[in-house]
């Protein structure tokens, strides 16, 4: 149990980028959280290079990259009334468009682990699917029987194996295979949890989140340890992620932790992080001269925000990426 008192957590706000950086090939892609109110780039830190896909970079939002970090996904709408959405594939360094979709409202879009299939949410019409789409005979090859958020689930490391939770049945988790496009469901088996959001630890391991108010590392139908929030002022509505390099899952977004010291009121900053193997919680403290949000796993032990805050966990030293230049 999180046991410091008076536990808040920042909300996303107008300029705060999502951000998805590649380790092994060393790009990432930042997107406004807010459509249209930044530019959305991509930006290779081995050549120190930014990039754009269009004359205007606030009419569209990269939402993935491919795993060999040559092609990215992009979503833009064509006027405030549309019924659909434009969905593009563009090859990076020529920008040549390898995919249009353009009869649908895409909502959610990923590269798969198979190079044949995306996975995608989206509306046609009036009707909501999820489903595996193969970009050379341009066809859906799979569709989801539960309309979940894509996002509520996880990939793997190859993204060849996605799990999600059932919205259908309790205490079920799905997976899917993009090699074989098969299905098959396990029952969790504990009766004091409901997996509302599943994120991916190390090797087979998951992170299960029962709505919001707890967190279990499961694997092999076996739950290893349970961490609740029962201190949090309001929901941890972020995410997890795992970092090999020192076995730890760190909860995404910092904590204010508000103490009374005599009259005066104390805020501290600070990040969660459990030990993966003993479910011991730990706190890092964070510099308080940067007002940190939501993080995300840049390179080794560096950590990059939603507003281009770099933290290096390994000599807790805080410098930022020049993210307002490419806005």
């Amino acid at each position: 149990m999180i046991s410091k008192q008076n536990v808040l957590y920042n909300e996303i706000e107008k300029d705060d980028y999502y951000i998805y950086i590649n380790q092994k090939t060393n790009k990432g892609i930042f997107t406004p959280y807010y459509k249209g109110s930044c530019n959305s780039f991509l930006y290779d830190f081995k050549l120190d290079i930014c990039r754009t896909f269009h004359k205007n970079a606030r009419s569209y939002s990269i939402v993935d990259m491919s795993l060999d970090g040559t092609k990215i996904m992009t979503i833009s709408v064509t006027s405030n009334d549309s019924q659909n959405n434009v969905f593009k594939i563009i090859e990076i360094g020529t920008n040549k468009v390898l995919l249009e979709i353009n009869d649908l409202y895409v909502y959610e879009a990923f590269f798969t682990g198979n190079p044949r299939y995306i996975f995608i949410r989206a509306r046609e019409v009036n009707i909501m699917k999820v489903f595996v789409y193969d970009v050379q005979t341009r066809k859906t090859m799979h569709t989801l029987k539960e309309n979940i958020h894509i996002g509520s689930g996880s990939f793997n490391e190859q993204r060849i194996i996605f799990t999600y939770p059932s919205i259908s049945e309790n205490k079920v988790i799905n997976y899917l295979n993009f090699n074989t496009l098969t299905e098959t469901k396990e029952s969790i088996g504990y009766s004091d949890i409901r997996v509302s959001k599943i994120f991916n630890a190390s090797n087979k391991e998951l992170l299960l989140v029962d709505n919001d108010e707890s967190v279990s590392l499961y694997s092999g139908k076996k739950i290893f340890w349970k961490i609740q929030f029962l201190s949090f002022l309001n929901h941890y509505i972020g995410g997890f992620f795992y970092l090999k390099e020192d076995n730890k899952v760190y909860l995404d977004t910092p904590a204010i932790i508000q103490e009374k010291m005599s009259n005066n009121q104390i805020d501290a900053m600070v990040l969660y992080r459990i030990d993966a193997y003993s479910g011991n919680i730990e706190t890092i403290q964070l510099p308080s001269k940067i007002k940190y949000k939501r993080f995300t796993h840049m390179f080794d032990y560096k950590l990059i925000d939603a507003a281009g805050n770099i933290f290096d966990l390994k000599d807790r030293t805080a410098y930022s990426f020049p993210l307002n230049t490419h806005r």
